[in-house]
């Protein structure tokens, strides 16, 4: 008889793929619950017939197992009601961990860009027929959506960092595109973060991989019993692009492996930060043995994903963009991504601050970040669910476009999301590029220019 399987949060990105790849690899029936609001990923558990439950006790007291996402905690109606009723109850990752532990675990982790880069390996995979399951952080449209529930032995999964989640993992192979302090609500400093990549990279068999960004500056503080391969654009990288030529369509490179040209690819997702993503996937299924022409190509149809640079359509001949970067550096990559494709356009971001603690720990560097833009709009933070009150944090939006305005950028500070609509569709003009940032609901803003 199949285990019945009840998900609190079922709506998240990551429990949204979970939950659907679960009965592909152990007999199981799936519930889930979550909040009214909508989500993309409601479309996604109605394709998958996963009807989803407004949030009772009452959902959990006919399951054997209860997986919880970690926006939650014991004091959850259902969750609390799960452990007095002794229905097992294990998080997202611990779950993540025991389904992956069946298969061959690939992890990509990092900072920055595992969403991309998983979703890159994931096609190659799939294109190459081996048929993997994957779970990745967002709506992929080249796998079908944020998972695959595959037959074959390779489990490739987005692999986060935030409470060392990803050590509820055994892969056999890693990859590590970036690290950087981020979740300073979890992570005391620079060295924890890097405590926890070493620790990951340590559980890796002498038999797998670590796939490593060479440029980055903490790369030799990871050691492995695993062999280590290199990717970037230093001339020392294994696995390196040369010869790049940006525009509008994205970016064309020569991919090198060592001294071997290995063929050009063309990526119509704009800037470096998706070449390095490109080179790491590359890397990847280079060591899990899928032929140069099979990865090639693969990466020419990738499409991108939701919320990673994505063209939300045109007005007034205005380009609108949007992006889910939320640290300083993905911030300033993703502009000068912008920059690099659309050298002759103003760019015009709009930028709202995702949690107060991460706002609050790197206010100058975000004040640093946005050289490339020609105007800022600053919209209030955005609190998440496990973050503590604002009223314990001195930190505000205001503050943030006070010190942004002093580095010379034009900047406006906006309370609502409304007000931000409103002042861009006044003042938009053909040659602009509007890009909103954030990892919040900012994205509304550029959906409400092109309705």
């Amino acid at each position: 008889m199949p285990l019945h399987i009840h998900f609190v949060g079922i709506k998240g990105t990551g429990m949204s793929a979970l939950s659907q790849i679960t009965p592909m690899i152990i007999d199981a029936c799936i519930t889930g619950s979550d909040v009214p609001q909508r989500f993309f990923t409601d479309a996604v558990l109605e394709k998958a017939g996963i009807t989803v439950l407004d949030f009772d006790p009452e959902n959990v007291t006919c399951a054997d197992l209860v997986v919880t996402s970690a926006a939650y905690d014991n004091s959850h109606p259902e969750i609390a009601r799960a452990i007095a009723l002794k229905i097992p109850v294990l998080t997202y990752a611990q779950f993540l961990g025991q389904l992956m532990a069946k298969k061959k675990g690939v992890c990509v982790a990092g900072t920055h860009g595992k969403t991309t880069t998983t979703a890159m390996a994931g096609k190659i995979l799939l294109d190459a027929g081996l048929d993997p399951s994957i779970v990745v952080g967002s709506d992929v449209p080249c796998i079908g959506g944020n998972s695959h529930a595959g037959q074959g032995e390779l489990f490739l999964a987005e692999s986060c960092e935030y409470r060392r989640h990803f050590l509820n993992y055994a892969p056999e192979h890693l990859v590590i595109t970036n690290m950087e302090l981020d979740h300073p609500d979890y992570f005391k400093d620079l060295d924890d973060v890097i405590s926890a990549f070493s620790e990951l990279a340590w559980k890796l068999p002498a038999s797998g991989n670590l796939i490593i960004w060479h440029e980055d500056l903490n790369r030799s503080r990871i050691k492995t019993k695993a062999p280590v391969t290199t990717f970037g654009f230093s001339p020392e990288a294994d696995v390196r692009a040369v010869n790049i030529v940006f525009d509008d369509a994205g970016s064309t490179f020569d991919v090198m492996l060592g001294d071997q040209k290995l063929g050009n690819l063309h990526l119509t997702v704009s800037g470096k930060h998706n070449i390095l993503d490109a080179l790491a996937a590359i890397a990847l299924t280079i060591k899990l043995n899928i032929p140069v022409s099979v990865i090639l190509e693969a990466l020419s149809n990738f499409n991108g994903t939701k919320r990673r640079f994505e063209r939300l359509g045109t007005k007034h001949g205005a380009v609108i963009v949007d992006d889910y970067a939320h640290h300083p550096t993905e911030i300033q990559t993703t502009l000068n991504g912008a920059r690099l494709s659309y050298p002759n356009r103003r760019i015009r971001a709009v930028f709202q601050p995702h949690t107060f603690s991460r706002t609050e720990k790197l206010l100058y560097e975000f004040s640093q970040a946005f050289h490339d833009a020609d105007e800022v709009v600053i919209a209030e933070i955005f609190s998440s669910a496990r973050e503590k009150k604002a009223g314990t944090h001195s930190v505000s939006s205001a503050k943030l476009a006070a010190l942004m305005q002093e580095t010379g950028i034009t900047t406006r500070y906006f309370s609502t999301l409304e007000e931000i609509s409103s002042y861009l569709d006044q003042t938009l003009e053909k040659n602009d590029l509007v890009i909103t940032l954030g990892a919040g609901d900012v994205y509304k803003v550029g959906q409400n220019l092109v309705c």
